[in-house]
C-alpha cells in the first residue's frame, strides 16, 4: 500500500495499515512529518469518551452528529459526517490509550467556532503537535520493523496506472525519480489554500484577495494529482474565513504565521474594548457578538474582505488581555503596549483624522462611528448591530488600528468520494485502486457551510484509521 501525506489522516491511515499486517509506503514531500498539524490548535471532538464520563458529562454519538448538522446547516455530506462522528469518541480514547497530553481544560467549550451544546472538544497542550507526539512512537515501531518505509523529502510527481487501475505513485527524491507500487494508493495530501491560482478557482470570485494562512505545502497535489484521471471534484462555492489573521508585511496577501500573532475576536476570550470598521470607515457587526458565523459572514461581505480594529490610549489601559495574541499565550498586555509605539502591524496617530489617513478610509465616517459607540455607549441611542458591551470611551491619547484582513486556512472543496472513501470519477464510478481521506476531501463534507469545532482532524484521524484496517483486511484476503 501508498499512503501519500503524513498529517493526522495520512499517519492513521498508514499505522492502521501496519497495525492490520500491510507493508506501507509512506510518502512525505517535506523533511518531517506533521502536515499542518505543525500550525493548527488541534482541536478534535467526540462523543462518549471516558473523559466526558469522568466529567460526568452525558453525551452521545448521535446527539454529535445532531449538532454537527445543526451548525453545519444539515450541508454535510450524511454518510460519511455519520461515519466519522459515530467513531470519534473511540478515537478520542484511543488517544487517551497512546498518552495523548491533553489540556487540563477538556473536554471543554471551544468559542472560535460555534459552540456545542455539550463539552465534547479536546485538544492537546502543544495543540496540533500533541497529535503528532501521541503518533510519532507508533510510527517509529512500525518503521523500526519494516512493516512502514517511511520516505522523507519525496514529492508525488503522478499516480501510475495498469489497465485503468491505480497501482502505485512515482516520486521524485534528491533529483531521482522512482516508482512506489502498491495495492491500494491513499491521498491524504491535505488541502490546496497556499496555491493561490487552484485556491481561487474554488473561491467565490469577490473573495480572491483573501490572506492565505495556512504552511506553504498544502499545494493540492493529491487533488491535482487525482484529477489528471479524470477525478471529480466538489465546486460548491462555498466561503468563511478565518478571522484575525496579520498581513505579512514581507509577503503579499499572505498572514503572519498564526502561531506568532493574530487577533483575538472572540469576546469569550476577550472583552472588546475597540470598534471594528470597513474601508469606508463604517462598522458592521456587533464586535462582541458571541457567533463567530456572525462576524464571519458580516466580514465577507465587507469590500476587501478586510477590516480596521480601531481603539486609543484608553484602551490599552483598560484591557485585561491583549489584542494580538498567539496559541502559547505569549503576548501580555504590556507587551502589545510596546508592539503599539513600533509594530508594522499597528497604524499609529496622534489624532483620529490623521489615523483615517493613514487607513485611507473617510475621515468623517470614522469619526462618525466612534461618535455613534460612544452615544450608545453613554445610553444615548441603541446600537444599530445589538453591540452590549461598552468598557470604555473612545477619545483618549493616541490612535491606534490594526488591519485584518479575511484568510484561508482549511480547503473547503475536494476530492468527492463513496463511502468506502474510493475516488470517484466524473461519471459517478470508482477508480479502481484509488483512495483519499483528510482535508483533501474538502471540509464542507463534515462542516457544511459552517465551521464544526474539531470536524477537520477528527474525522482525519477517525476514518484514516478506518480506512487504513479496512484496506489492510480486504488485501489480506485477496
Amino acid at each position: 500500500m501508498v499512503v501519500v501525506g503524513t498529517g493526522g489522516a495520512g499517519l492513521c491511515a498508514a499505522i492502521a495499515a501496519a497495525d492490520h499486517g500491510a507493508r506501507v509506503h509512506l510518502v512525505e514531500k517535506l523533511s518531517e512529518i506533521g502536515g499542518m498539524l505543525h500550525i493548527a490548535n488541534g482541536e478534535f471532538s467526540g462523543a462518549g469518551s471516558r473523559r466526558q464520563a469522568a466529567h460526568g458529562i452525558e453525551d452521545s454519538p448521535e446527539k454529535h452528529l445532531a449538532e454537527v448538522r445543526r451548525i453545519s446547516h444539515d450541508r454535510v455530506h450524511p454518510e460519511l459526517a455519520r461515519l466519522s462522528v459515530m467513531a470519534q469518541g473511540e478515537t478520542v480514547d484511543w488517544l487517551d490509550d497512546l498518552g495523548f497530553d491533553f489540556h487540563p481544560d477538556c473536554p471543554g467549550l471551544i468559542h472560535g467556532h460555534e459552540v456545542y451544546d455539550v463539552p465534547r472538544t479536546y485538544w492537546g497542550v502543544e495543540h496540533g503537535r500533541s497529535v503528532i507526539k501521541a503518533l510519532e512512537p507508533l510510527l517509529i515501531e512500525h518503521i523500526a520493523a519494516g512493516r512502514i518505509t517511511l520516505h522523507l523529502e519525496t514529492a508525488m510527481t503522478s499516480l501510475l496506472t495498469d489497465d485503468d487501475v491505480v497501482v502505485g505513485v512515482s516520486v521524485e527524491h534528491a533529483g531521482t525519480r522512482v516508482e512506489l507500487l502498491g495495492d491500494a494508493v491513499v491521498l491524504a495530501t491535505g488541502g490546496y489554500d497556499a496555491n493561490l491560482a487552484l485556491r481561487n478557482e474554488f473561491l467565490p470570485e469577490h473573495c480572491a484577495d483573501v490572506l492565505v494562512g495556512c504552511l506553504d505545502h498544502a499545494t493540492g497535489d493529491g487533488l491535482i494529482a487525482a484529477r489528471e484521471l479524470g477525478a471529480d471534484v466538489s465546486a460548491d462555492g462555498i466561503f468563511l474565513p478565518v478571522m484575525g489573521m496579520i498581513p505579512d508585511p514581507e509577503r503579499p496577501q499572505h498572514a503572519v504565521d498564526y502561531r506568532v500573532a493574530f487577533v483575538e475576536m472572540a469576546p469569550a476570550y476577550r472583552t472588546p474594548h475597540e470598534i471594528w470598521v470597513n474601508r469606508e470607515g463604517d462598522r458592521f457587526v456587533a464586535e462582541d457578538t458571541t457567533s463567530p458565523e456572525q462576524r464571519e459572514r458580516a466580514l465577507i461581505r465587507q469590500p476587501g474582505n478586510l477590516m480596521h480594529v480601531v481603539f486609543d490610549d484608553g484602551v490599552l489601559a483598560a484591557a485585561q488581555v491583549s489584542l494580538i495574541r498567539n496559541p502559547a499565550d505569549e503576548w501580555t498586555p504590556e507587551r502589545f503596549a510596546e508592539a503599539c509605539a513600533d509594530s508594522p502591524w499597528i497604524t499609529r496617530a496622534d489624532t483620529l483624522e490623521e489615523l483615517a489617513t493613514s487607513l485611507q478610509v473617510p475621515a468623517a465616517s470614522l469619526r462618525a462611528s466612534v461618535d455613534q459607540y460612544n452615544a450608545v455607549g453613554a445610553g444615548e441611542q441603541p446600537d444599530p448591530f445589538g453591540r452590549t458591551t461598552f468598557p470604555t470611551r473612545l477619545g483618549e491619547g493616541e490612535w491606534y488600528a490594526i488591519t485584518t484582513t479575511a484568510a484561508s486556512i482549511l480547503s473547503r472543496d475536494g476530492l468527492r468520494v463513496d463511502t468506502g472513501l474510493r475516488v470517484l470519477d466524473v461519471a459517478g464510478s470508482p477508480i479502481d485502486g484509488l483512495y483519499a481521506v483528510g482535508e483533501i476531501l474538502g471540509n464542507n463534507v463534515f462542516a457544511g457551510d459552517n465551521y464544526v469545532g474539531g470536524m477537520s482532524i477528527t474525522p482525519a484521524m477517525t476514518l484514516g484509521r478506518h480506512l487504513g484496517r479496512t484496506l489492510a483486511s480486504s488485501l489480506e484476503d485477496q
